[in-house]
């Protein structure tokens, strides 16, 4: 076992009092084929934690990537690492979302489908503690923004007349069970997103659909969460991996789910399951 993640179960222990033991993901990732040639994908939050794993798996399936996001620095180092495209861009900044979509558009020479993945959670300390611009925060970033980039790109499908184009929005279990915090709140609105447009837009080739992952293991600033996933309290006894998410938003995204829509895919072990 290397040395600093002997240091971090035994920190973990000490403080917390977690058991050692080691709980692994055992996940097999499918080799990379292809299934998303073609697709032009506009990701927000694309520079770090499951966004960039998104965009990294994207690209070894055969798809273009833009990913968008504040931070120009992070953005930028991102783009390259991934070699694709990129645009700083406050999502929050909403008359200018449909110029966001064109400009993407143009860049790739085609958009046919956009990930939501941005998203923000404040910790405020239980229901009498939150603030209203914390509340405003929330349901501003995770559910205003992506509502109406959402409707840009439609809009986009429809006057070019595109007939096969995918939305996916990244929520959270937070949003499956009962939750008097705003994140939970918005995540839960984010579900009836997808319902009420994967009816409207069925006709029109649209597919749209959301993926709630559970707790997701921060693994570019802790690499030691590979060897042990380990999460107290879980049913799955353990930490959701990006790679994993990525996995499930790549099916997701290809011509083999179509007849898939409207649904939203638990990624937590049944962990939302009480």
């Amino acid at each position: 076992m290397a040395i600093k993640t002997y240091l971090y179960r035994l920190s973990q222990w000490l403080i917390k009092g977690i058991p050692v033991m080691r709980v692994p993901a055992n996940i097999r990732p499918n080799d990379p084929n292809e299934q998303l040639k073609g697709k032009k994908i506009l990701l927000t939050g694309g520079s770090r934690g499951i966004g960039y794993c998104m965009a990294q798996r994207f690209i070894k399936e055969g798809a273009e990537v833009l990913i968008v996001g504040r931070n120009e620095k992070t953005l930028k180092e991102a783009a390259e690492q991934l070699n694709c495209k990129y645009i700083c861009y406050d999502l929050n900044n909403i008359k200018d979302l449909n110029r966001l979509v064109q400009q993407a558009a143009e860049q790739m020479d085609g958009l046919n489908a956009l990930v939501n993945n941005a998203g923000i959670c404040n910790l405020d300390k239980g229901f009498l503690n939150v603030s209203e611009q914390s509340y405003d925060e929330q349901f501003l970033t995770n559910v205003k923004s992506p509502f109406f980039l959402t409707q840009a790109f439609l809009k986009h499908v429809t006057d070019n007349q595109i007939d096969s184009s995918s939305v996916l929005f990244i929520t959270s279990e937070r949003g499956l069970y009962p939750d008097d915090a705003p994140y939970g709140m918005t995540k839960a609105a984010i579900g009836n997103i997808v319902a009420g447009l994967a009816r409207q837009f069925a006709t029109r080739g649209v597919h749209v659909n959301a993926i709630a992952p559970g707790v997701v293991a921060n693994t570019a600033d802790k690499p030691e969460y590979y060897d042990d996933l380990y999460l107290k309290g879980a049913v799955g006894k353990r930490f959701i991996l990006p790679e994993e998410i990525a996995e499930t938003a790549t099916f997701l995204l290809s011509d083999a789910s179509r007849c898939i829509s409207g649904e939203i895919i638990p990624c937590n072990q049944s962990n939302h399951l009480k």
